[in-house]
């Protein structure tokens, strides 16, 4: 027998996928939102995947920890996003609409990941150097071992 999709079943996926692009967004790892919402990592991956039922309490709890509204929540973030990069009519008369604080949001979490990344190549410049200093360290053409000098 097969099982028909229903509206609801596709609706409830977007609302899970949709929760898991927000927790992306702002930059929060799920084990962080799960202490937020006092419940265990697996229930927010059951939730995020569709797999455990949502409640409205359970929504507004959600948008809460998320700081964002629950409208927010029922919506694909790309779509946001590309109405902020495509500003309307509606949103350009608005100085803070929920588009333009997503904008900013991803912008800010974009210059975050910029700044750790930055951090991490002068982590590895300077093992490269002391390498080269200490120990001699020598490189070899491409598809050769480097080896000690």
């Amino acid at each position: 027998m097969i099982k028909k999709k229903t509206a609801v079943a596709a609706y409830k996926f977007r609302i899970g996928s949709n929760i898991r692009k927000w927790r992306n967004i702002k930059d929060i790892k799920q084990k962080e939102l799960a202490s937020r919402l006092h419940l265990s990592e697996a229930a927010v991956s059951n939730i995020e995947n569709d797999i455990t039922n949502i409640t409205v309490t359970q929504l507004e709890d959600i948008a809460t920890a998320l700081n964002v509204s629950i409208e927010q929540l029922l919506s694909d973030p790309r779509e946001k996003i590309n109405a902020a990069l495509i500003p309307s009519a509606a949103t350009t008369s608005s100085r803070f609409s929920p588009e333009t604080e997503l904008l900013h949001a991803v912008i800010a979490s974009l210059e975050k990941k910029d700044q750790q990344l930055q951090v991490i190549m002068q982590h590895f410049i300077h093992t490269i150097n002391s390498l080269v200093q200490q120990e001699k360290f020598v490189f070899s053409p491409p598809n050769q071992v480097a080896s000690r000098a």
